[in-house]
């Protein structure tokens, strides 16, 4: 099991003006990446059972608490998640910070004819998915249980926006923010494993979290 990063282009869901922009002031060709965990339905029902038992006996706090459960339910008690789980061996789960969205979740397949739920491959235009560096199999199932118990977090609009600003904050994210953008996002989660300390989550895009792991984990 591993982790892998996609990277969406200004095209299709992202075509807008703003996301147009935000690559081509990026100096890049991405205006999105969301963190992508390849797992088992075995290995994700273990997780959310542990973090929902631990949920509805208070150990987080009270307002996490309700956040979480509300999470669990919506997008793992759900009929279409319950029908993929049990048809299959292995399981993509992608994770999304949309401008707006609290952070959400998503299964991905290789043969959907969707882009948004479809796992990115070499040729698409679309999207394009890299690993990031290996882990092992602790830091996999930590990181299964971390992302799950941050759905429903807000969306950082302020962070995204002044990402690209180097005096905006001098400060590394906190382990656990109340919001994200998504990049900041997915250098949190490396950082946790011990990768990418060197990086300021706040001032990550997703172009320049592309070109920093062309740089130092070459496919």
């Amino acid at each position: 099991m591993s982790l892998s990063i996609s990277f969406y282009r200004p095209m299709e869901y992202f075509g807008g003006m703003y996301n147009r922009f935000v690559s081509w002031f990026t100096s890049g060709e991405f205006c999105h990446c969301e963190l992508v965990i390849h797992t088992t339905p075995h290995d994700i029902m273990e997780a959310v059972k542990e973090i929902y038992k631990s949920a509805q006996n208070g150990d987080y706090p009270k307002e996490d608490c309700h956040r979480i459960i509300a999470q669990i339910e919506m997008n793992f008690f759900d009929t279409q998640f319950r029908k993929a789980a049990q048809t299959s061996e292995k399981m993509v789960l992608s994770y999304s910070l949309l401008w707006g969205q609290p952070m959400s979740v998503r299964v991905l397949n290789k043969t959907s004819h969707d882009s948004w739920f479809k796992i990115p491959e070499s040729g698409d235009l679309t999207a394009h998915m890299r690993s990031g560096p290996e882990i092992s199999e602790e830091h996999y199932k930590n990181t299964l249980k971390f992302s799950i118990e941050e759905l429903g977090k807000e969306y950082d609009s302020a962070g995204a926006l002044c990402s690209v600003l180097p005096s905006w904050s001098s400060n590394q994210t906190e382990n656990r923010p109340e919001s994200y953008f998504c990049s900041e996002f997915i250098v949190l989660i490396y950082q946790r494993l011990g990768f990418m300390e060197d990086v300021k989550a706040k001032h990550t895009t997703p172009n320049s979290l592309f070109k920093y792991l062309e740089n130092h984990f070459p496919e």
